[in-house]
């Protein structure tokens, strides 16, 4: 018989291997959503609205797996610090030095330090520094976890400023009430436990299926709309703290939640990798479209490469499988493996 705590590792397994394998879908094709409305935006621009769930229901799962724990704070903070210390730094820096490969005599301690402390780095780490400010704040969010009442006024209230910041879209007007705590991820983080922990009737999944599907269309013709009518790339819609992309981002979760129910062992590894697939596929994106595998090879692989829908499957695939097989053997070797813990 399965335990409740096998199943739940279960499908946060599988929701973190397609959520990684998203996020790089989300990469390959943003070069393409960047230009006019075309045949080619159209794929783009579905493609994304597709994908935009993958970071929130990375932060749903590491709510479910992490604030029905019962440990001291000096635990916690030890194990989240050997987890994202070491990748936090060594990524980072690594980042810095590929900004200007070209020309290292352009590297500036100084100006990287800067970056570092402001956030200016590469464009996906800000993920880093998103994940190191919930894993802050868990310790203080594991009571309200634990209060049903205080669980649901707390999404609530989250909600209610997602809320607020639909109206702001529309009239540039945001309400006085600072309320920072209940801002960003921390409700995803919140909401990922909240569904994980109670058994859904099947009116209420199937409220949650049907805003998932209310949400996509959202997406996908809310940033057609708003697009063609500013003339440029509205990406409000996309945002991952926007409404639509919370209804989509909770049906996903609901969806594995209710229906994987199976030990897959190369689902299992993928899970395993996936945060060092996060950090270290820009690498191969960038690699794939360099001088030097140009000279290697005689041809650059990117979305665009020979047409889109070659380009696009080929490039995902071609860099989702280096990064894969690259952080299975980063975390074979010691010392060396901490880098993609």
């Amino acid at each position: 018989m399965m335990k409740e705590g096998d199943h739940l590792i279960q499908y946060a397994n599988a929701l973190r291997a397609l959520a990684i394998m998203a996020v790089v879908m989300i990469h390959v094709v943003a070069s393409l959503i960047a230009g006019d409305i075309s045949k080619t935006w159209w794929l783009a621009n579905i493609i994304e609205s597709f994908a935009r769930w993958s970071v929130p229901v990375f932060v749903m799962v590491s709510g479910a797996l992490l604030l029905g724990k019962d440990e001291p704070l000096s635990v916690f903070l030890k194990k989240r610090a050997s987890k994202i210390i070491i990748p936090f730094l060594f990524w980072i820096l690594f980042y810095e030095l590929l900004k200007v490969r070209t020309d290292i005599d352009m590297f500036s301690l100084k100006t990287a330090i800067v970056n570092i402390y402001t956030d200016k780095t590469f464009y996906h780490l800000w993920f880093l520094y998103m994940i190191v400010g919930i894993y802050l704040i868990t310790p203080i969010f594991r009571p309200i976890a634990q209060n049903n009442k205080l669980l649901i006024y707390f999404i609530i209230v989250w909600l209610l400023l997602r809320v607020e910041n639909l109206i702001f879209y529309f009239t540039s007007m945001h309400t006085g009430f600072k309320l920072g705590m209940f801002l960003g991820f921390t409700g995803y983080f919140l909401l990922g436990y909240l569904l994980a922990k109670h058994t859904l009737s099947k009116k209420v999944t199937a409220f949650i299926y049907i805003g998932g599907v209310v949400g996509l269309l959202i997406t996908i013709f809310g940033t057609y709309f708003s697009t063609a009518s500013k003339g440029v790339l509205d990406i409000y819609w996309y945002d991952y703290l926007s409404l639509n992309t919370i209804l989509v981002s909770a049906a996903i979760f609901v969806l594995f939640k209710q229906n994987f129910n199976f030990n897959v062992r190369l689902v299992n590894s993928f899970a395993a990798a996936s945060f060092g697939i996060y950090l270290i596929h820009p690498f191969f994106l960038v690699f794939y479209k360099s001088r030097i595998f140009q000279d290697l090879f005689g041809f650059a692989l990117h979305s665009k490469t020979i047409h889109v829908l070659f380009g696009v499957p080929v490039t995902f695939v071609v860099v989702t499988l280096s990064s894969y097989l690259a952080v299975l053997i980063l975390q074979k070797i010691p010392i060396v493996n901490k880098i993609v813990p």
